[in-house]
């Protein structure tokens, strides 16, 4: 009795999964099944925590995506002034291969930069286009199929099924689900035995397992703010010892709730049960999940490349000839301090191979004095560097102010240093455009941000409607969970809501929302998408001039593979202080 999940949410399908990588593939592997996929809502953030949990747990991984496909095409947006045109519908893409992999990535970043609408769209153009190496499934009930269906429009699906058969052939599936509607899964499985294509059950996985059900709920809550029943009680509601019962009574008319469906990670005998009660006892549709599974290949995982942009010359000879000018430049180059300083520290960039990050930073920041875009002093342990002084990276003499190099560069350790540069806030985009001109292969840095500290308990405590006076008081004088959960002033709220310090500690850690690294770009030689999935954001600092390119991994991630950060951050104060 095999089975394998290939309809599956994390935390990275932002406040509607609800557990990491992780813990989903640790529940997989707990109902005995030897695969899993990952297909988080319209990003492939999860990619690389996924490849790592699966080989930490010894299961193969399937990497894909719950894609947003329009249903006409990714530049369409007539749904703004036509009510009957749907934006978006969803279709589930599997990476079959290596070129599989890559082919998502390219439409991902198709969606992001170019079909952003809502929600990052492709359409059937480009589906078509890049559909080598990739498995479709039908998808949900918000499929383009079951749509067509629910719309009684049975010849629409039956073409939309034949051209799908026609581009991706045996990698086409028509996906199933137990808690869809009779007629819908009645007309899916019809259509796809009369045109001879496979049917594969899923479960469509939010959460780990069956007990999270409760949390599932409450992160939902907190998602879509659903308002408190006008006749419900506040002390009454606290008599309710089941959570889901009393979560409830507080909120009766919940616009999405999960409550009712199994979607955790079932086992063979569980969503097999759930389908026999459906009327679907047929069994092909769960040896397809394994079949699907047996044609998934290795994926790349990269990790520790030299991605910076390398000049046509030597990069440590380049490096070196412009330090020594540097020093010229400034006066020093007949002191022989200087001299064994400056040496001494080239020697140790080039033992490091970090040649190519100075010459970077240092043409960033040199054109932008060219360009009379005020550059702060530097800042931080690059003042100690000799090399960042004599390149005009900095401002600082660090023998005149007696500062350490190895500060800044541990010859012990390899990662790269952190040169932190201020640059007028208001013509920092112009930074960042000159970077993209010169270098092609450049985009922002994601950030995620976790249910955490003081900001956790507000949350869990908005949940069960607790007085917001109450909240307020107790967390008046704390900071961060410890605080919360050791000061005596916060004692009296944990005895009389224990509830919330449950819930509290069960959210804690799990990702909240995603954004955009104040200061940090990658710049690489080669296309980034090579290497990590590619996205856009509504730049926090530019929202006039629309979305930017970001990478949807955060900085350590980024690290890891290879990608360098360069910090350009836009300073308020200089902008004054250029006035």
């Amino acid at each position: 009795m095999k089975f394998t999940h290939l309809h599956v949410h994390s935390y990275y399908s932002l406040m509607d999964g609800l557990n990491s990588p992780l813990e989903l593939v640790q529940a997989a592997k707990a109902a005995g099944q030897t695969a899993i996929a990952i297909t988080d809502h319209g990003t492939l953030s999860s990619h690389r925590e996924m490849q790592i949990a699966c080989k930490e747990e010894g299961i193969k991984p399937i990497l894909g995506v719950e894609a947003y496909i329009s249903p006409t095409d990714r530049f369409d947006k007539s749904s703004k002034t036509d009510k009957s045109i749907q934006a978006y519908n969803h279709i589930i893409l599997l990476a079959k291969n290596k070129k599989g992999l890559e082919n998502i990535n390219i439409l991902q970043e198709l969606a992001w930069n170019e079909g952003f609408y809502h929600k990052p769209r492709i359409d059937r153009e480009v589906l078509d286009l890049y559909s080598e190496g990739i498995i479709v499934l039908s998808g949900c009930l918000n499929g383009l199929i079951s749509k067509a269906i629910d719309r009684g429009s049975l010849d629409e699906a039956r073409t939309l099924l034949e051209g799908f058969k026609k581009t991706f052939g045996p990698d086409f599936y028509v996906e199933v689900q137990s808690h869809n509607p009779e007629p819908i899964n009645s007309a899916l499985l019809e259509l796809a035995d009369e045109l001879k294509i496979k049917a594969v059950a899923t479960g469509d996985a939010h959460f780990a397992k069956e007990e999270d059900r409760v949390l599932e709920e409450a992160m939902l809550i907190l998602s879509t703010s659903p308002k408190m029943d006008k006749d419900a009680d506040f002390e009454m509601s606290r008599q309710i010892k089941d959570i889901n019962e009393r979560l409830n009574y507080l909120y009766p008319d919940r616009r999405i709730s999960f409550q009712d469906y199994n979607l955790f990670i079932q086992s063979r005998s569980e969503i097999e049960a759930d389908f026999n009660k459906a009327g679907i006892t047929r069994t092909d549709i769960y040896e397809n999940t394994m079949e699907i599974a047996e044609k998934i290949g290795e994926y790349d995982f990269n990790r520790g490349l030299d991605l910076l942009p390398v000049p046509k010359t030597n990069a440590d000879q380049k490096l070196a000839q412009m330090a020594s000018e540097g020093l010229k430049r400034l006066g020093l180059a007949e002191s022989q301090v200087y001299i064994d300083r400056l040496n001494e520290e080239l020697s140790v960039i080039k033992d490091k191979s970090f040649a190519s990050y100075f010459l970077v930073v240092a043409d960033m920041i040199n054109w932008a004095k060219e360009n009379d875009i005020m550059v702060g002093p530097g800042r931080g342990s690059a003042a100690g560097s000799l090399v960042c002084y004599a390149l005009g990276i900095t401002d600082v003499d660090p023998i005149e102010y007696d500062l350490l190099f190895f500060r800044f560069i541990n010859p012990d350790r390899n990662d790269f240093p952190d040169i932190d540069t201020d640059f007028e806030d208001r013509r920092r985009k112009e930074v960042k455009d000159y970077l993209k001109k010169k270098f092609k292969h450049v985009a922002s840095i994601s950030t995620f941000t976790y249910f955490k500290d003081k900001g956790v308990v507000r949350d869990a405590a908005r949940v069960f409607m607790v007085p917001l006076s109450d909240v307020n008081r107790a967390m008046k004088q704390v900071d961060t969970f410890e605080d919360f959960m050791d000061s005596p002033n916060t004692k009296e709220f944990r005895m009389k809501y224990p509830e919330v310090l449950w819930l509290a500690e069960k959210l804690r850690g799990k990702i909240r929302s995603v954004g955009v690294h104040a200061a940090g770009v990658v710049v690489a030689k080669e296309d980034l998408r090579n290497f990590a999935p590619i996205e856009s954001r509504e730049d926090p600092q530019d929202k006039v001039s629309g979305r930017i390119p970001v990478v949807a991994y955060d900085m350590d991630t980024v690290a890891d593979i290879g990608l360098i950060k360069v910090d350009a951050l836009g300073l308020k104060t200089l902008s004054v202080i250029s006035d």
